[in-house]
């Protein structure tokens, strides 16, 4: 399971595999790229999990009004899974966004975006 918390007002879209972020007028798309079977996102309130470790003794959870947490659920498995954060800029129309080239992790370098 993959978690990011956002202050954004986050929707998901019908199959799971994008979502659009949206905070004081400002847009981000998030999409799963090649995504495996099965993986999805979907989101819920900040808050500790049942499988998550506890806070330490005597001390609790502070409340996360207005946060909430985009998650990408996955079956148990190995994957490579690659995440597209593309910020909506004004003026900009959907075509002149481009979704860069998969570079694999054994060959980055501060020069792999070419």
């Amino acid at each position: 399971m993959w978690r990011m918390h956002t202050n954004a007002t986050v929707s998901v879209d019908s199959g799971g595999t994008s979502a659009t972020l949206t905070l004081e007028g400002q847009t981000l798309k998030v999409a799963i790229l090649n995504p495996p079977s099965g993986a999805q996102f979907t989101k819920a309130d900040a808050v500790r999990l049942p499988g998550d470790s506890k806070p330490p003794p005597g001390q609790v959870d502070q409340p996360n009004p207005g946060v909430t947490v985009l998650i990408i659920d996955l079956p148990a498995g190995e994957y490579s899974l690659q995440v597209l954060f593309s910020p909506q800029w004004p003026g900009l129309q959907q075509s002149d966004y481009v979704t860069p080239t998969s570079v694999p992790l054994s060959s980055w370098s501060l020069t792999s975006h070419n």
